[in-house]
């Protein structure tokens, strides 16, 4: 990463700034953006991942509580 500042002519001006400290723009190579952007993108995996784990607790819980009807009415009918 390399900080940079925008001159009123267009041109750059390279700082020795680090990532912290810089205040203007920072430029970064395309191996760089290619990991961040490999990195922050969402796939379909994440998807059906996601849709799987919120729609198996929805069902697990329902299954659950049909469980405890089912066991309560046993119970009374002893």
């Amino acid at each position: 990463m390399q900080c940079v500042y925008l001159n009123q002519d267009g041109t750059l001006t390279a700082t020795t700034d680090t990532a912290e400290t810089c205040q203007a723009f920072a430029l970064v190579s395309a191996n760089e953006v290619q990991a961040f952007n490999a990195a922050s993108q969402i796939t379909a995996l994440d998807i059906a991942q996601a849709f799987t784990w919120g729609f198996g607790t929805v069902i697990f819980f329902a299954y659950l509580s049909y469980s405890v009807r089912a066991g309560r009415l046993v119970i009374k009918k002893l």
